[in-house]
């Protein structure tokens, strides 16, 4: 956290605020120029400023979302002690970029995985992972349309305790993260060259902290082409970031080899193609053993969606439910007035941990057995519509099981394993590295069992 970057953001938002004013400016290179990294830029050229943040002001929480799982304090945004073991998000409300330059800086305080997610379109499409000793990029499974896909590492030491500071450059359909001109990764993928509006901090395994994150709209350097050649160069005969086994060596090779044929090779489709559609025929024909747990998710979702507008009972029950828990909330407050004066970005993390403080009040524990009761009640009324996802998921492998004899089931599933067993072989075919370490592979997976 330098001075020279925290004048530098504050000159970014003064301008932004006079754009919004009606004044016209153009953010010129040289302002970009006058922080101390501005040289360490790969691939673009920032102009206007899209979004930027050092978490000073009172409204942090109408620009990110988050609960209790994060909090500002002294200009920073924590993940906070709130159910640590869980990974959290906190997200930038109502942004839209494509083509932009983003730079934050980051710390770890226990942490053992950070990750900056971007998405758009329905889903996200780059992953940014920085772990302690190492980052990556990631491109993520968007529908049908892209599988998944590693693009590349960088070994770097980071310190618990110690700010560090990383740089994503996007453009078109190309990605390169940066923590300095030694340690990079450079990457392209289709599903990056699109219109993004998420933007995400996630933290699993502990606390960490982010300040003066920043967005530029950008363009390519001129010289981007011939400087791109020398850093794939330099990243193709770069040593991996960490030590991987059979396993976790196939299981990469694999990931990017689906990717890249799923883009590129239409019989590699077609013998998708065909393992799919048996699959999808299996499970209209035999919806109660097929269905995945996902799939389950949603028929709950659904069914609760269409009760609560033919059920004005349901209606009653969720009021009367959302009231205990205001009361639970009302009463919180009164032993602790602060609450109501409390910013959005501290109020969440404050109340959690005053309740925490309260478990043996016995008016707080009457309040909550009062609201737990409803909720059971509710829940009794209307089985089909707050079902335990698991639970059917015992059934579901129950009918797959009283299945097993039926001759036409076991045909139908010998023809999906013969199509499945079909893809893997043209994938054998294309990397032969796969065959080598499939059976080290196999090892690894039994020892675990």
């Amino acid at each position: 956290m330098t001075a020279g970057w925290r004048i530098f953001v504050h000159r970014q938002l003064i301008k932004q605020v006079l754009l919004t004013l009606g004044f016209v400016l153009t953010v010129q290179a040289m302002a970009w120029s006058q922080y101390e990294g501005a040289a360490a830029l790969f691939m673009c050229n920032p102009s206007e400023v899209v979004s930027a943040d050092d978490f000073e002001s009172e409204t942090v929480a109408d620009r990110w979302g988050f609960r209790a799982y994060y909090a500002v304090e002294n200009g920073v945004l924590k993940r906070t002690a709130y159910q640590r073991g869980e990974t959290a998000r906190s997200f930038l409300k109502d942004v839209v970029y494509r083509d932009v330059v983003i730079r934050f800086d980051f710390r770890f305080d226990g942490a053992t995985e950070l990750r900056l997610m971007t998405g758009g379109s329905g889903g996200y499409n780059t992953v940014t992972q920085i772990f302690p000793s190492y980052f990556q990029v990631n491109t993520a499974k968007r529908k049908s349309e892209f599988n998944p896909s590693f693009q590349g590492e960088c070994a770097f030491e980071f310190k618990q305790g110690v700010w560090y500071t990383m740089t994503i450059e996007f453009n078109g359909d190309e990605v390169v993260a940066h923590v300095n001109k030694e340690c990079f990764v450079i990457g392209s993928h289709p599903i990056i060259d699109s219109e993004r509006t998420y933007l995400a901090f996630q933290v699993s395994g502990g606390a960490a902290s982010f300040d003066n994150f920043s967005m530029w709209k950008s363009k390519a350097k001129s010289s981007w082409e011939s400087k791109r050649d020398k850093l794939l160069a330099v990243q193709s005969k770069r040593s991996p970031a960490i030590s991987r086994n059979a396993k976790e060596e196939y299981d990469l090779i694999y990931l990017n080899l689906k990717d890249r044929l799923k883009r590129t090779d239409s019989k590699y489709r077609q013998l998708v193609a065909r393992h799919t559609e048996l699959s999808e025929k299996l499970k209209q024909d035999f919806p109660s053993a097929n269905q995945t747990h996902k799939e389950l998710g949603k028929r709950i979702a659904s069914t609760l969606k269409d009760l609560k507008k033919t059920e004005p009972l349901l209606k009653e029950m969720e009021l009367a439910l959302n009231r205990s828990r205001r009361a639970i909330k009302d009463y919180v407050h009164s032993k602790y007035p602060n609450l109501d004066d409390l910013p959005k970005q501290k109020y969440y993390w404050e109340y959690e941990r005053r309740l925490g403080e309260m478990v043996e009040d016995v008016s707080l524990i009457e309040l909550t057995e009062r609201a737990n009761e409803l909720e059971a009640r509710l829940h009794a009324a209307f089985p089909a519509a707050y079902q335990d996802v698991d639970v059917l998921v015992k059934k579901r492998n129950l009918a797959q099981a009283e299945l097993r004899s039926n001759d036409e089931y076991r045909t139908r599933k010998k023809e999906i394993a013969d199509a499945n067993r079909a893809v893997e072989v043209y994938l054998f075919e294309q990397e032969p590295r796969l065959a080598e370490l499939s059976g080290p592979r196999q090892a690894i997976i039994k020892s675990n069992r």
